[in-house]
């Protein structure tokens, strides 16, 4: 649907600009109104089909038209011969298109951080000198110093050309910090082709007046093509949407930058062949504002760059601190003094990190990744609850996943770092900090694969040690659940608990109030001494029904972090049980009591 629109509209557009380069004059006003009607219906009708978050620079820009297209009608109904100039009118509408036109432009670029990027700045002003400079030399000079204009024309002539050089320096601002899309490059070709159009008019105004139908109006038609294509073309929504805002590469600025440099020799150099220096003051105060706004330009390049080196140094003390960590605790504070580090002295900044657990459901939310970034430049409103808050008087953070190696797009990683502050200082160190952050999150699973190797090792020994005594140790959860059991409870008491067995399972029924006595007997004392244990002697129920006596030494060690459980030691006292039995039974035989209690029974059998 919409590609068959955008042919029907050039097809349309290219039969109207013949009519007007090769049709007789007495068409011209009918034929620019209709041409600028159907470029506004075709940018109003971009916009309601596409829908662009903001449609502000898209009505901007159909206004120009609107106003380029009603000075293109009067002077189309009026002006038939060269020696006829442009009614007041139609002036009016021209300077009203133009801060239109330039409006609209900016506003597409809003969200850049081209006009907060101070070196940014002072390229496009020093472009503006060299280029106002040019101008100058080529239209407003030799146009002041025309006797056969009046100073009505020459004031209009110079709003235009004043005009021009906004609309210049807005199309480069667009030209360099909005996206690359189709509708960009329509954009700045429309522009592009309107100012060479409002060149080659001034120069005929110089040179005999404007001849309708010429072949400068085919700038006009290029920048009334362009901008309904824009429009007209898919991707003119992404134009106006929110990116991340990111540092752009510094070719176009060095090209932008050179130009402003060359301009003013350059144009020394033209005057003076063609016939003598003209504008020689002028071209001097234009290269000492040129020079001084390129000297602060190499200045702050010389300052960012000892700024670069003062991050580098202290991103390497930061990670050496990282490699020498042995906890989280070391690893928060290693990251912290890095960020303070890194970030200027003077910037105001938070910091906040959060770890997520081992279950990945805990991981803490973060939101959409920049495209080929780790780290991403996000609006504090986006953020959790707890960071939100805590970050509330910084518009954006800086968000680090503490990820090694993303190995799926749902792996929550170690967790994330969030660092809040100024956007220019967080766009300075955005890469550092990224960099901290995967040395941080590096150290989080060296410390992670320790502990586990630490655990392995711990096992291996704990079960080398059970598998040759004869003592019997069970590690158990808060609900009494056997978590691991040594095998001698199988050799030495033979007892098989069933699978997810609890103590319950294997203690006799007859002694079940007395091991929940002394679970909580236990737990008084953790209390009171911070871990020490409690012992008694308890029954286990063999497979046959037969009892085994074993004394039972409690420890609670769920605060540690290797064991996360309680250590019940079991010692097989059966023996010695019966024997004590024994010994006594023997002892009250031998008594008095005992004869008297053997000698009854004898009378009475």
């Amino acid at each position: 649907m919409i590609p068959r629109i955008l042919a029907g509209y050039a097809a349309l557009m290219v039969a109207l600009g013949v009519a007007v380069i090769f049709g007789p004059a007495s068409w011209g006003a009918l034929l620019w109104a209709a041409i600028a009607m159907l470029t506004v219906a075709a940018i109003v009708g971009g916009t309601f089909l596409h829908r662009p978050e903001r449609r502000s620079p898209w009505w901007l820009l159909a206004g120009a038209v609107l106003a380029m297209g009603i000075g293109d009608t009067i002077f189309g109904a009026t002006v038939q011969t060269a020696s006829q100039s442009a009614p007041v009118v139609a002036d009016v509408a021209y300077l009203l298109m133009i801060p239109l036109v330039t409006a609209g432009l900016i506003d597409f670029t809003r969200t850049g951080a081209v006009l907060r990027d101070r070196s940014r700045l002072l390229d496009l002003s020093a472009f503006a000198c060299s280029a106002g400079l040019a101008l100058w030399a080529a239209v407003l000079g030799p146009a002041f110093g025309a006797p056969t204009m009046s100073w009505d024309d020459k004031s209009t002539l110079a709003a235009y050309t004043i005009g021009d050089l906004l609309i210049l320096v807005a199309t480069l601002r667009l030209l360099v910090a909005a996206p690359r899309r189709p509708a960009l490059v329509l954009l700045t070709v429309g522009a592009l082709g309107m100012l060479a159009g409002n060149v080659v008019y001034s120069l005929d105004e110089l040179h005999g007046g404007w001849q309708p139908g010429n072949w400068g109006e085919a700038c006009y038609l290029l920048f009334y093509f362009a901008c309904g294509a824009a429009g007209l073309h898919r991707s003119m929504k992404g134009l106006t949407s929110d990116v991340p805002i990111r540092t752009k590469p510094i070719g176009g600025w060095t090209v932008l930058l050179g130009l402003a440099v060359g301009i003013p020799p350059a144009t020394l150099l033209t005057e003076s062949l063609v016939g003598g220096v003209r504008d020689g003051v002028l071209i001097a105060a234009t290269s000492v504002v040129t020079f001084a706004l390129v000297a602060t330009r190499l200045v702050d390049a010389v300052r960012d760059h000892h700024a670069s080196m003062a991050r580098e140094r202290a991103l390497r003390e930061a990670c050496a601190a990282l490699v020498t960590a042995t906890s989280h605790d070391e690893v928060t504070d290693a990251m912290r003094a890095g960020v303070d580090a890194l970030l200027p002295d003077a910037a105001d900044h938070a910091v906040a990190l959060r770890f997520n657990e081992a279950d990945e459901s805990a991981a803490y939310p973060l939101p959409p990744a920049a495209a080929n970034r780790r780290t991403r430049l996000a609006t504090t409103s986006m953020l959790g609850d707890d960071v939100r808050h805590e970050f509330e008087p910084f518009r954006v953070t800086l968000v680090c996943p503490l990820i090694v190696d993303r190995r799926t797009e749902r792996d929550p990683g170690a967790g994330a770092l969030f660092v809040a502050a100024d956007e220019a200082a967080l766009l300075a160190t955005q890469d550092a900090i990224e960099v901290l952050a995967a040395q941080a999150a590096l150290a989080l699973e060296r410390i992670a694969l320790t502990a586990a190797a630490n655990r392995r090792d711990s096992d291996e020994y704990l079960r080398a040690v059970v598998e040759t005594t004869a003592d019997v140790v069970l590690i158990i959860d808060e609900d009494q659940r056997i978590r691991y059991a040594s095998p001698s409870l199988q050799s030495v008491l033979d007892i098989v608990p069933p699978p997810a067995a609890t103590l319950r399972d294997i203690v006799h029924p007859d002694d079940h109030d007395q091991v929940a006595q002394t679970l909580a007997a236990a737990e008084r004392l953790r209390e009171a001494t911070s871990g020490t244990g409690a012992r008694d002697v308890w029954s286990l129920r063999r497979p046959d029904g037969s009892r085994a006596v074993v004394e039972v030494s409690y420890r609670d060690l769920r605060h540690d972090r290797i064991v996360r459980g309680i250590i019940v030691t079991m010692r097989d006292i059966t023996e010695e049980q019966e024997q004590r039995l024994e010994g006594i039974r023997r002892t009250l035989d031998a008594s008095p009591a005992g004869q008297n209690r053997r000698s009854v029974s004898r009378k009475f059998q």
